[in-house]
């Protein structure tokens, strides 16, 4: 994953850790905002989720999360425990740079050319910033629903019901910056933009006004109609590229430092 995922909730962070596959490594930043060298090596920290996509990167605040910070006994902050499998592999207390990068090297595990998902230029796919359980679509069939659209099974889709319009409410789990979508379907879809060919599917590439999509919380897609006039519209896959907003600001601040030093 490309992003540090900032954790909102007890069971989330439990969810993060529990889910991740055997090989895959979980860091966990146990955080305050009051804590000065927390701050300092946050940017690191937002490089490091940059350079190694195959490794899951999350903060937790302490004083939020307080829970999560009793159940792993964190005592100071910054923290850093690493997972796989579920299981504690490794830990770390203060702010040492070079410590923090080395353990994420050494407990990295296998790379996958999968890992970080699809991508357009620099910008990653935001699918782990999507608060799936507040997605909302109007006039979509019972069979076919949205939740197909974001996962990794081809076969399914998402069908609108009685007409071929669709309407999207896609929030986010923390502010971003939103470059431009992908959306796959058979070509019925019009998007007044160029389709490229990926099997019995097409699939469009559409750019947004990014001057305009930088502190986005949700977006709103609407279909009003399909080029071939079928009743109902049908949508494979839609993903979504940018940036979260936190990571944007911690890269900018590494930045300049560097040039500072």
């Amino acid at each position: 994953m490309a992003f540090v995922k900032s954790m909102a909730t007890d069971a989330q962070f439990n969810e993060t850790i529990s889910t991740a596959a055997p090989t895959e490594l979980v860091v966990a930043d146990f955080t305050a905002t009051w804590c000065g060298p927390c701050k300092a090596i946050k940017p690191l920290y937002a490089e490091l989720a940059s350079k190694y996509k195959h490794v899951t990167f999350v903060t937790v605040d302490i004083d939020q999360l307080k829970e999560t910070a009793a159940k792993n006994s964190i005592q100071s902050v910054p923290t850093f425990h690493f997972y796989k499998g579920g299981e504690l592999v490794a830990s770390m207390k203060g702010a040492d740079p070079r410590q923090l990068q080395t353990l994420v090297e050494q407990h990295q595990g296998p790379k996958s050319e999968n890992s970080a998902g699809p991508s357009v230029g620099p910008h990653g796919n935001l699918a782990q910033f999507i608060d799936a359980r507040q997605i909302e679509c109007l006039n979509q069939s019972d069979d076919h629903t949205v939740a197909c659209i974001f996962g990794t099974d081809a076969k399914q889709f998402l069908e609108s019901d009685v007409d071929e319009q669709i309407i999207l409410v896609v929030p986010f789990n923390q502010v971003v910056k939103l470059h431009s979508l992908i959306i796959s379907g058979p070509k019925v879809i019009d998007l007044s933009t160029v389709y490229t060919a990926d099997g019995d599917l097409v699939s469009a590439t559409v750019p947004l006004r990014f001057v305009k999509y930088q502190s986005v919380s949700s977006i709103t897609l609407f279909v009003g109609q399909n080029l071939g006039g079928e009743e109902t519209t049908v949508i494979n896959k839609l993903a979504l590229f940018g940036s979260p907003v936190e990571v944007t600001k911690n890269l900018a601040e590494l930045k300049k430092d560097e040039h500072q030093h």
